[in-house]
């Protein structure tokens, strides 16, 4: 398993800035943000980016897990074209980034468009599940079959107050889809928020996790606050250890909440160093390999 960091938590850094510090503190693997409003958002890229974001996680010995690409796709008929031409981008950068072999997944929730005036900045709520459930198969479905054609994968992350919240959800989503190019993101902190024992969680999702990450929180909703690592209480060595029973052998990704970067105190290389610290702590108290790091050494390690 391996020990990773998403730049959704450095929305203010370059890829290259970003990969640079996250090898120096000690990470095994990045997953990089290509969403609208972050340096690296897929349609901002040229044809030489992915090339060199390779060649510079190689030489810093740091691997290039997938890619989170949220973009809303509970839009009207007329909305989803561009949406979809965005989510294709995703889905090539990923293929380009990807080793032989690999079919790199791009994250993404079942989301509809962000309503910043919503209480706790959440715009959604699970009662439009009932309503929109049919929908959100066809959008993954014609997501799955793009991806099966590019040569990369998708995963669907289940979120706190969203359409797609809890595990029998995402599992019907998957099982109507059929596809094996469809998985999930499971983030454990949107199932604590909630309430859910963590084994509970890991022991239905795990085996169809493509890509899994961590914050910390406090509450259950709907009054909770997403944290960084070590400012909340979460269990994480019972997280691995179940993760690895489970047989889920990728990348465990720490990613900040915006909510939790707005804060003034917020300064993502801290963040990044500091949440290294307790996870790579809960790696070794679970007993968990972590891969051998190529290239370079590292003296933050």
């Amino acid at each position: 398993m391996k020990l990773g960091y998403n730049t959704w938590s450095m929305p203010t850094l370059a890829v290259e800035e970003a990969i640079r510090h996250l090898a120096d503190v000690g990470y095994d693997s990045v997953e990089i943000t290509v969403s609208e409003g972050w340096p690296s958002d897929v349609l901002l890229l040229g044809e030489a980016d992915a090339e060199r974001w390779r060649t510079l996680a190689s030489d810093e010995g740091i691997a290039i897990t997938s890619l989170t690409a949220n973009t809303p796709v509970i839009v009207d008929d007329d909305v989803w074209p561009s949406a979809r031409d965005r989510l294709v981008r995703s889905l090539e950068l990923a293929a380009a980034l990807q080793g032989p072999g690999e079919r790199m997944p791009i994250s993404l929730g079942a989301s509809v468009p962000f309503d910043p005036s919503a209480s706790a900045g959440l715009p959604q709520t699970a009662s439009l599940w009932e309503e929109k459930r049919s929908l959100i198969v066809d959008r993954f479905g014609e997501l799955a079959r793009l991806a099966e054609g590019i040569g990369s994968r998708v995963a669907l992350e289940p979120h706190v107050a969203a359409v797609v919240s809890r595990p029998e959800r995402a599992l019907w989503v998957l099982d109507q889809v059929g596809s094996d190019a469809l998985g999930l993101n499971l983030d454990i902190s949107h199932f604590a928020v909630q309430g859910m024992p963590t084994a509970d969680v890991v022991r239905r999702l795990a085996p169809r996790a493509f890509v899994s990450e961590v914050k910390d929180q406090r509450g259950v909703e709907p009054d909770f606050d997403f944290l960084i690592p070590g400012e909340g209480e979460f269990d994480y060595v019972e997280f691995l250890r179940e993760m690895a029973w489970a047989g889920y052998d990728g990348s465990v990704s720490v990613e900040v909440s915006v909510f939790r970067q707005r804060k003034p105190d917020y300064d993502p290389y801290v963040a990044a160093s500091d949440s290294y610290r307790i996870l790579s702590a809960a790696f070794d108290e679970a007993e968990i390999n972590r891969p051998v790091r190529a290239g370079k050494e590292k003296a933050g390690k």
